[in-house]
């Protein structure tokens, strides 16, 4: 072994990372495009033995008190099972941080603690070696934490293995029945998905944005958005779904004429056998379902009217896709018209575009980690029926102890 440790450039960084199975959009070249567009300082770090790579990953550099922090999100991009080798990459990116006033590094690896059911029950032993194996190299694990967080990627993510389904009926067949329901009622309804364009995207952050305000949490702006698609090109999706008033209106009031014709017939019915008990429980039904329909006729019709325009972005969510995996990344949903069950709709649409072409995981992203009923995310999440998978969390590195020990013990006093 000869073992180099060098700066790469993006054509080789972004052929090694799209053949890693702990590959990610947030170690990929367009990602580190991305941030360096925003005005981050980036560099694709890696392992060279004998000119071909065995490890690598995207460094960010964040300026803090008395010098800078050295993030790894998700990574490194190497074989863990070679301790050697692990050892020699850390070694040189805290070479690599020290010679650029790097203070710390932090990395976030891209490694399974541990994985659970939807109800929080362990599917596999939890993953301790990892945390032993970092911590010998001298990092200090930080504790786990619990909720979502805009503060780096999420601690616990749901996923979904899509190994052993390879077409649409096996998909469906792999959801929650709810999820089925909710689609015949998309379709039922009429909604539409509409993949959006650059200049669509004003639409998309008016959603997000007001999605984010209701919920209480810090949303990207646009110019995220609008880079985000110049950037990841075709590997970026951006759909909304959509409801026509007028369509889905006329199909309401063809239902309750077809009922209406329905209950007429069984009250003539009623007339001939009085005592016929089947007949009133027809009718009984009959009345039900059209006052059921009678009543989503006047809720949209007030929604049409204080919309003021046919059509209406009912749900969206932003994807992006790796040939390891598709994330599930920013969404928003209208409270107004979230009976149309958008959300369900598009996320079915993305799973089959990732059977399609042969993407063996679909990532959700982050949930809360808590099982008590308390994480609506959640909820939403596993009706796809996939798992959790809590990762091993953050590990910090002092590249100068001393300094290290004063910036802490100032932050330390600042939130007193």
């Amino acid at each position: 072994m000869m073992y180099q440790f060098v700066e790469l450039n993006e054509t080789e960084y972004d052929n090694f990372e799209r053949q890693q199975i702990n590959g990610t959009f947030v170690q990929s070249a367009r990602q580190a495009e991305l941030l360096k567009s925003r005005g981050y300082d980036v560099w694709l770090l890696g392992v060279k033995d004998k000119h071909q790579i065995v490890a690598a990953a995207l460094v960010l550099r964040e300026k803090i008190h008395m010098g800078y922090v050295f993030s790894i999100d998700h990574g490194p991009l190497l074989n863990f099972d070679q301790p050697i080798l692990v050892k020699f990459f850390i070694n040189g990116i805290i070479k690599f941080a020290r010679q650029h006033q790097g203070l710390f590094i932090e990395l976030r690896p891209n490694i399974t603690y541990l994985e659970t059911d939807n109800h929080g029950n362990l599917l596999r032993p939890s993953h301790d070696a990892a945390i032993s194996m970092f911590e010998s190299l001298g990092f200090s694990h930080q504790p786990f934490t619990l909720g979502m967080s805009t503060d780096g990627s999420p601690e616990w993510e749901y996923v979904k293995d899509l190994s052993d389904i390879h077409d649409d009926s096996a998909l469906r067949d792999s959801y929650d029945k709810k999820v089925n329901y909710y689609l015949k009622k998309n379709a039922q309804f009429g909604v539409t998905l509409r993949y959006l364009k650059r200049a669509d995207l004003i639409e998309f952050k008016t959603l997000t944005e007001t999605t984010a305000k209701r919920l209480a949490y810090h949303d990207k702006d646009l110019d995220f958005y609008q880079k985000a698609y110049d950037i990841y090109g075709d590997e970026v999706t951006y759909v909304v779904a959509e409801l026509d008033f007028a369509a889905y209106l006329a199909e309401e009031r063809q239902h309750v004429e077809l009922l209406s014709q329905k209950i007429t017939k069984i009250e003539d019915k009623m007339v001939k056998y009085p005592d016929n008990p089947k007949f009133k429980r027809q009718q009984a039904e009959y009345i039900s379902q059209k006052e059921a329909h009678d009543k989503r006729i006047a809720t949209a019709s007030d929604q049409w009217q204080a919309a003021g325009q046919d059509q209406v972005i009912v749900a969206g969510a932003m994807f992006i896709e790796q040939p390891q995996e598709i994330t599930y990344l920013y969404s928003g949903t209208y409270e107004t018209y979230m009976e149309y069950y958008g959300p369900y709709q598009i996320q079915d649409a993305m799973l089959r575009h990732a059977i399609s072409k042969g993407i063996k995981r679909f990532n959700f992203y982050g949930i809360a980690g808590r099982f008590d009923g308390s994480d609506g995310v959640l909820k939403f999440k596993t009706v796809f029926n996939g798992h959790a998978r809590q990762l091993i969390g953050k590990f910090i590195l002092p590249v100068h102890p001393f300094k290290y020990r004063i910036y802490r013990t100032l932050k330390h006093m600042l939130r007193r």
